[in-house]
């Protein structure tokens, strides 16, 4: 009877670890949604329950980030706000782009982005930079470009 019981139980823990699968390389396109907000912004947002905002989701959720403003002719971009983490950046790493002042946010696992195909005046990442660096970082297929 503890024998069932024990392999019963087992099997439920692995079942359950399944259906929690966590973002990786290999899946976060699937589990990174991108809603278009604007002519040049973006909200590209993590779908999974429970996020915290480790490292490899912030990172992977960059990436996408970088690969959305390529994808719409754009070679530049900032995050404007991230949901997971509220917190503006200093006053003095703000962008300017045709008068216009934006103030950043630390990416997250759900960032609004704007995108610029002229570097904005101040801080904007390179899509182009991140995207490789980030795709190195994970040892994702530099030639793959996901849809």
């Amino acid at each position: 009877m503890k024998t069932t019981q024990i392999a019963f139980l087992l099997s439920l823990l692995l079942l359950l670890n399944a259906c929690a699968t966590t973002l990786q390389p290999d899946n976060y396109v699937e589990r990174i949604a991108t809603t278009r907000l604007g002519d040049n912004r973006f909200l590209v947002d993590y779908r999974g329950g429970g996020v915290n905002a480790d490292t490899q989701t912030v990172d992977l959720t960059l990436l996408r980030s970088a690969e959305i403003a390529l994808q719409h002719g754009f070679h530049y971009f900032i995050v404007i706000d991230s949901s997971d983490n509220p917190q503006q950046v200093g006053a003095e790493d703000a962008a300017t782009y045709h008068g216009q002042r934006y103030r950043l946010a630390s990416p997250g696992a759900s960032n609004t982005i704007v995108c610029f195909k002229q570097k904005p005046r101040g801080f904007a990442y390179v899509a182009l930079i991140v995207k490789a660096s980030l795709r190195n970082k994970y040892d994702l297929d530099q030639a793959a470009e996901p849809i």
